[in-house]
């Protein structure tokens, strides 16, 4: 099933509740009268979108045209697949438990907040906040794989519980925040303060230098750590060569930390 944008979006958009295990079994016409917030009014998605069936028969629901204004796209999703075609706005596959959701634009803030499960891949750049609690909640992503072809903002993983967040390119400042368990991998160079306040969890950094890390990281030795192999292979299991090709079997600095807060969690730089 396809929804195409009919214009462009001037007011902000809520598309909770879009999703294919609710859309996927109902008709055109059931489909055209489904209800999402628009700015303080409730309009149907015949109204913005044309409604279309693929010929072909799969779990799919696209979405295609610029929803830079729209929020909680994918939130929730518990299930099929989720194709984006465009940038979308905040909050995009908040509260994912299971099934796809591919984004082929850029996303605003607090992306895969408070996701459990599933696979989010995004092949533009992220903002700020990628795995962070939900508002009032003390713990971030507790599941799932995330996977960013371009740069992120500041934050990414605070408060991270379990899971895997890539990003191909760079990311912001405080990288790891108060993590409390999980695995980070950033091919590019993160921003100040990586790990800052972590317990534990791993946060691999392909571009920086052991002059980034704050005092509370102590160098603890030089290894090949054997997991390197295995994550780019589930990488390229996960169908994200870009990332897994920036994997190397070499020698990493493990690094120890935040001391500050009796943390054991890792950094782990390329020598």
């Amino acid at each position: 099933m396809r929804l195409r944008l009919r214009h462009d979006i001037t007011v902000g958009l809520d598309l909770r509740g879009v999703l294919p295990s609710r859309l996927l079994p109902m008709s055109l016409s059931e489909v055209a009268k489904v209800t999402v917030w628009e700015g303080n009014r409730r309009v149907e998605l015949g109204e913005l979108f044309d409604v279309e069936i693929e010929t072909r028969r799969e779990e799919t629901l696209r979405i295609i045209g610029n929803l830079s204004k729209a929020d909680n796209v994918g939130a929730g999703l518990d299930g099929g697949t989720l194709f984006v075609q465009g940038s979308v706005g905040h909050h995009a596959g908040q509260e994912m438990r299971e099934g796809s959701l591919f984004i082929h634009g850029h996303v605003g803030n607090n992306l895969a907040e408070g996701m459990k499960g599933g696979f989010l891949k995004v092949l533009g750049n992220v903002g700020d906040r990628v795995g962070a609690p939900l508002p009032g909640e003390n713990r971030g992503m507790a599941g799932g794989h995330v996977f960013i072809l371009g740069s992120a903002g500041s934050e990414v993983g605070h408060r991270m519980r379990r899971g895997t967040i890539a990003i191909a390119n760079d990311c912001g400042d405080f990288v790891g925040y108060e993590m409390l368990a999980g695995t980070i991998f950033v091919g590019g160079k993160a921003g100040t303060n990586p790990g800052l306040m972590m317990r534990r969890g791993t946060i691999i950094l392909h571009g920086n230098q052991q002059s980034d890390l704050m005092a509370g990281f102590v160098h603890a030795c030089r290894f090949k750590p054997t997991m390197m192999p295995l994550l780019a292979k589930d990488f390229a299991c996960q169908e994200v060569p870009e990332v897994a090709r920036l994997i190397a079997w070499r020698d990493y600095d493990l690094f120890h930390g935040d001391l500050a807060q009796m943390g054991r969690g890792e950094i782990l730089l390329p020598t």
